[in-house]
């Protein structure tokens, strides 16, 4: 009779020392998710500034926004321009108001991420001696 006591202790034993490495597993998976999640949401990042980087340069220094917008690939949607890369979308915003000595053109590089916004990088750009509509 005292064989069969140890036994069933020494299984009682082992489950819970399973169960301690099933919710141990279970931990480290969900932490190792998270940190992949985190380096693809760095890497768009990364790749999404370099990219809006060159986008507000190429804005800034164009005399028709929307044929380099549209040169460079992006597509018009809702008043906003739009061109979709890999894991990120950049969203160009443009406007123009008018001076008394010229015009103020505005615009604004976005990157989105999983549906958040990521940055906004400004382009603006004082043309004088324009003629102010």
């Amino acid at each position: 009779m005292k064989q069969n006591g140890r036994g069933n202790a020494l299984l009682v034993e082992l489950l819970i020392v399973v169960l301690f490495f099933m919710l141990a597993a279970t931990t480290l998976m969900q932490i190792f998710g998270a940190a992949k999640e985190n380096s693809n949401r760095a890497a768009a990042c990364s790749a999404a500034l370099l990219e809006g980087q060159n986008v507000a340069e190429r804005l800034y220094a164009a005399d028709d926004v929307s044929e380099n917008l549209t040169a460079m690939g992006f597509e018009a949607t809702e008043g906003m321009w739009r061109k979709h890369y890999g894991s990120y979308d950049l969203v160009v915003t443009c406007g123009e108001t008018a001076q008394t000595a010229g015009i103020l053109r505005e615009a604004a590089v976005s990157a989105e991420y999983g549906g958040e916004t990521l940055f906004t990088l400004p382009a603006t750009r004082y043309l004088e001696g324009e003629v102010a509509e």
